[in-house]
């Protein structure tokens, strides 16, 4: 918003990404010179991407998941082995438990092979 011939915005975003907390950490070191900083970031946007000069440019801001496909499936293996080593140090390792564990793992094969359905 543009009063008394100044600029004043409001900026809120999470911390959740390296990114947010990076750029977050950088704004609380800069403490009041913020504007001088984001200024010069927007400008040398601006020239890498000219297309945002155009008024009839159209911005589109893409948020993509955090985490890739290989570290997805790395998260599911963990979990299931960390389960499976549980069943296993309380006993329960049977025959029939060991059928079930080999079902499991073919099940989880199949799961992380379908990701790509979510991506």
């Amino acid at each position: 918003m543009k009063k008394d011939g100044k600029y004043r915005y409001t900026l809120q975003f999470g911390s959740q990404t390296d990114e947010e907390y990076q750029a977050g950490e950088l704004l609380e070191r800069l403490g009041n010179k913020k504007s001088a900083v984001i200024i010069a970031a927007l400008n040398e946007y601006m020239i890498t991407h000219p297309e945002l000069q155009s008024p009839y440019c159209k911005i589109e801001v893409k948020v993509g998941s955090n985490f890739s496909q290989d570290r997805v499936e790395q998260i599911v293996r963990t979990i299931i082995e960390e389960k499976m080593a549980l069943l296993q140090l309380s006993g329960t390792a049977t025959p029939k438990a060991e059928k079930a564990t080999e079902t499991l793992e073919k099940d989880v094969v199949t799961m992380l092979d379908n990701l790509d359905l979510f991506g």
